[in-house]
């Protein structure tokens, strides 16, 4: 009889959290609808579009010094480039921009309509290397265990992974306008990028412009500038000073097993590879 019930428990309990799972989807589903509804949409908005830790907050200053008079009076760089997904689900309500509006989002491409407004600059970095910098990020704010290796094959399984999510982007096929940038080009080729940019927004960038822009996105300033970049703390217990952490390319190579180096190589030359005439280039 003891058997009989404590299996009548642990059944009951189990319904009562996937209907708590669906009920919260449900909530965060109509939080976004709204919020959707009172933003709204313009021809002008641009979207930094990334899987996450792929230069999403670099890409963000940029734009905002580019298109703005680049003052850093405002709190957190979300008062001037939300990330509107988020801020549909914790709550915080619409905020009023002057256009351009620079969006951040880490949407996989299915849930864009082909009639949206805007433009997307999609930004795409080294998987492993994105992979090491998420790892670091969820050890800095205590929300994993697991090694590196454990956590770089969980990522694999993950839907979308960061293969998944990029190859829809890349195929684009609803004619989003999309321009492709690489992470490791904004370091390495920060006037080439700019230059791209210019083009694909059609904005003239004063020469004052630039080179405030190229300083004000280096890794020493916004590190020390770090409290207008990291996540908005929530819980008392995350750290929240490791956010823009080395920005490092190569990292992946250096500290991922081989034998998970390979898995990721593999992907990447059977459905990245074939795409990559996209990057620096507009769809």
């Amino acid at each position: 009889m003891l058997g009989f019930v404590d299996k009548l428990v642990k059944i009951t309990i189990r319904q009562l959290e996937n209907r708590q799972e669906r009920t919260k989807k449900a909530l965060e589903n109509l939080r976004w609808l709204d919020y959707k509804f009172k933003f709204g949409e313009r021809e002008d908005d641009i979207y930094v579009t990334t899987y996450p830790k792929s230069g999403t907050t670099l890409m963000q200053m940029l734009l905002y010094q580019l298109t703005t008079n680049g003052n850093m009076n405002f709190e957190h760089i979300y008062d001037v480039s939300p990330w509107i997904r988020n801020a549909a689900i914790t709550g915080v309500p619409p905020i009023e921009l002057p256009s351009p509006r620079i969006i951040k989002t880490h949407d996989p491409y299915h849930l864009f309509p082909p009639f949206t407004k805007g433009r997307f600059i999609f930004v795409s970095r080294n998987p492993q290397d994105c992979i090491v910098s998420n790892w670091h990020q969820e050890l800095n704010y205590r929300t994993t265990t697991l090694t590196l290796a454990d956590y770089a094959e969980r990522k694999l399984k993950e839907k979308p992974n960061w293969f998944e999510f990029t190859k829809a982007w890349l195929i684009n096929e609803k004619k989003l306008p999309i321009l492709y940038l690489r992470y490791e080009d904004l370091l390495n080729d920060f006037e080439g990028c700019v230059n791209k940019i210019s083009k694909f927004l059609q904005i003239e960038f004063s020469p004052e412009t630039i080179t405030r822009t190229y300083e004000r996105t280096r890794f020493d300033y916004m590190k020390q500038n770090e409290n207008k970049f990291g996540e908005r703390p929530i819980l008392a217990e995350r750290i929240f000073n490791q956010f823009i952490r080395q920005g490092k390319i190569g990292e992946g190579a250096r500290l991922i097993p081989s034998n998970i180096k390979a898995q990721y190589q593999s992907l990447y030359e059977s459905t990245i590879k074939p795409l990559e005439e996209a990057f620096g280039k507009t769809k």
